[in-house]
């Protein structure tokens, strides 16, 4: 009756020592160590008998924490996905409750580009997305921030956005998810300087054109809603992102908006920001652009297929994610 390996299953979930198991856990399920807390607890149940280890994995995967750890995993799955395929993610769809990375993420993986790739503000990025970046581009991945993390896979310099140590077009691509709304404000919450320079968002973009090669792309995603000045980042609605854009001298690719209503999150191809106010809807922003740009604006317009191109470019054939609702 065993002879199916469940007997060998089971000896190997008991090998390890009880500390052991605990670590690997809440590694495997909640992508991070133990607290000393929850460690304690585990191991004090464990010895008793009071708790099994099959009660402390579902303790587990029941918990709040792990439902982001599972919505994280599926954006990212779903980009890398997509990417393998050739296509560009669209109208993509999230449940309610998330916040906006369960879009930005597979919007931005799915269009991720070969060769040498920037990834700015890395150390407060979503480990999900940085460990996508790490699968999807081995060796080819420099991260940049003023705050220093560890991030094996990734090549990390530590500086600002507005004054980089690269050379003119040093990268292929540059990915700006949920960071550009953050220079030149209030970054004491990450444990770094405060600021009031509301020309800081503009002085990154101009300087990230110039690292980034004239063929390449940038891709960013930013809150979007009611304009206005949160202290610790800034939002704005579609008028004003994209004449940010402009004036940094990039050409917009390709836009979406994106609009968490009751139904969870949907592209909003009509979005109007009047009342739309960052986490009034849910854990973060009520509203997320996504925007795909080119650093060859007046080339792009001044050639004769410029139009034709964007246009076709922009009305492309659609993927839709149908995220499943939770039981």
């Amino acid at each position: 009756m065993t002879g199916d390996g469940r007997l060998d299953a089971q000896l190997r979930a008991l090998r390890p020592s009880d500390e052991e198991f605990v670590e690997q856990a809440f590694r495997l399920v909640l992508r991070r160590p133990p607290d000393e807390e929850a460690r304690e607890r585990a191991l004090a149940k464990l010895a008793e008998g009071t708790l099994s280890r099959a009660t402390l994995l579902h303790e587990l995967v029941t918990a709040d924490e792990f439902g982001r750890v599972r919505e994280l995993d599926d954006a990212a799955a779903a980009g890398r996905a997509a990417r393998r395929r050739g296509e560009r993610s669209r109208r993509l769809q999230a449940p309610p409750g998330t916040d906006e990375r369960v879009i930005e993420i597979p919007w931005v993986l799915s269009r991720l580009r070969e060769g040498r790739v920037l990834e700015v503000g890395y150390a407060y990025a979503e480990p999900a997305y940085l460990a996508a970046l790490v699968a999807e581009l081995p060796g080819g991945l420099v991260g940049v921030d003023l705050a220093e993390a560890e991030a094996p896979g990734i090549e990390t310099v530590r500086a600002d956005v507005r004054d980089l140590p690269f050379a003119d077009a040093a990268f292929d691509q540059v990915l700006l998810v949920s960071t550009i709304e953050h220079v030149g404000a209030d970054n004491t919450v990450y444990g770094l300087a405060a600021e009031a320079n509301t020309e800081g968002r503009l002085e990154a973009l101009r300087e990230l054109r110039r690292v980034l090669r004239p063929g390449g792309s940038l891709l960013v995603t930013v809150p979007l809603g009611e304009p206005g000045d949160h202290g610790w980042f800034r939002q704005d609605d579609v008028r004003g992102w994209t004449r940010l854009f402009a004036r940094a001298g990039f050409f917009v690719e390709e836009q979406e908006a994106y609009e968490l209503l009751d139904e969870g999150w949907r592209a909003a191809p009509t979005f109007r920001a009047d009342g739309v106010r960052y986490g009034e809807r849910g854990p973060g922003a009520s509203a997320v652009l996504c925007s795909e740009l080119s650093p060859r604006r007046l080339r792009r317009l001044a050639s004769p297929d410029g139009w034709r191109r964007t246009a076709r470019r922009r009305l492309a054939p659609t993927y839709r994610r149908v995220r499943p609702h939770r039981a």
